[in-house]
This record gives C-alpha cells, structure tokens and sequence, in this order.
C-alpha cells in the first residue's frame, strides 16, 4: 500500500481526474478543437492532444514525477525533490521525457494560436506561475520530509493512524498536481507568444472580406455620380 501511495500512479490518477473534469465542464471547447472544419487542422489539433497525454502518461510510468520537477531546483538542492530517492531512468528515457515535454509545449501553444484571441493569458499566466511553482515548491520539499518516508513509518493496521496517512498523500497529490501545472505553464506562456506571432503571421493571417452589401452600396454610388457627369 504506502509503495503505490508514494508511487507516481496516484499522481497520475489526479491529474487524469482534474482533466476529465475540465473536459466534463467545457466539452464543447474540446469537441469545436477536435472536429475542426480544417483537415490538416483537426490533424494538428489531435497530434497536439496526443503528445499532451503522452507525456503524461510516459512521465508517470517510465520517468518520475518528482525528479522532472527537480531539474527547476538548484543542482545542489535537487535531491531534496525525490526524497525516496528513486533511481533515475536511463539517458535514453530521460531525454525522451524531454523532447515528450517539449512536444507537449508546443502543441499547447498551437492549440492556444489557433483557437484563442490576443496574447493576454499567456502574458499573464507564465510570469504568476513562477511565484506560484517555486513558492509551493519550496513548501513541498519541506512538507513532504516530514511525512512517511517508508512503509516503516506508517502501520495501517491503526485505522486513525492510515487515515491520517491517506489525507496526507491526498494532500500531496493535490499540490503536486499545482506544480506539475505551473511548471509547464512558466514554458507554455513564452513558447505560446512566439507560436501564435509566427501562426497568425502566416496560415492563421486573418482576411478581411468586405460584405456585398457594402460593395453595392458603393457601386450604386458611383453609378449615380457618373449618370450626375456625363463624360
């Protein structure tokens, strides 16, 4: 019991939790993404999807959760992120969770110049989220030394004492689940300016196109000025 609660699969589980009730909530946002009238669009918008959840996934199963989150912190203070000390995955798989990570930004970036309006949220957003990440990082480091560190510490067979013990992680994976947001929204936000510049500079350039009622309203014009001077 306390190796899957201080497993990644509970993290996981949390966030997969907070995401369907966000989709649960806005699914109409999500289904105008998902079926877009533009083919190479819709394709785009679900690869983007897709690597988002891959990465997810990958980071919870083949990486680790705390020692990503460490890579923010200081390298002499690193350690404090994994205080079970988990071993890191091999080179291979790590900087496969980078370029996972990085995918996962970018996609999040075309998704918001492609369907969102103005630079105001990622503006705003990407520089609240470093108080944010490295506040509550800060706390977290400190909060999770003083929990069970091992299944020595926590006897299960007292009801009060594994009730205490499942609030607890319950309020770790909450927290958790605020840093893994905020740390990607400090990378989404810069990335997403530059993605919806570069966008709507180019396939995303809005046309404007007069309506015909304007356009006959000035050749009705025109056609009463001439008949007013005949050449």
């Amino acid at each position: 019991m306390f190796n899957f609660l201080a497993s990644d699969y509970p993290i996981l589980l949390t966030l997969l939790l907070t995401i369907w009730l966000f989709v649960r909530r806005e699914g109409s946002i999500l289904r105008w993404m998902w079926f877009d009238r533009a083919p190479w669009a819709r394709i785009v918008t679900r690869a983007s999807i897709g690597l988002m959840l891959a990465c997810v996934l990958w980071v919870a199963v083949v990486d680790n959760w705390r020692q990503m989150l460490g890579f923010m912190m200081g390298e002499k203070e690193r350690w404090r992120s994994d205080p079970y000390l988990y071993d890191p995955p091999a080179d291979v798989l790590r900087v496969t969770t980078f370029a996972l990570f990085g995918l996962a930004v970018l996609g999040g970036a075309y998704l918001y110049a492609r369907y969102a309006r103005g630079y105001l949220m990622p503006i705003v957003l990407a520089p609240l989220a470093l108080p944010v990440f490295y506040a509550l990082n800060t706390f977290r480091t400190r909060f999770e030394l003083e929990g069970p560190l091992s299944e020595r510490g926590v006897d299960f067979t007292d009801p009060m004492q594994a009730l205490m013990t499942f609030v607890w992680f319950a309020m770790f994976y909450c927290v958790m689940i605020v840093l893994t947001l905020s740390a990607y929204v400090i990378f989404w936000g810069p990335a997403s300016i530059v993605v919806s510049i570069i966008y709507r500079s180019t396939i995303g350039r809005e046309r404007v196109e007069e309506p015909d009622m304007y356009r006959l309203l000035r050749s009705r014009s025109l056609a009463r000025r001439e008949d007013r001077h005949p050449s």
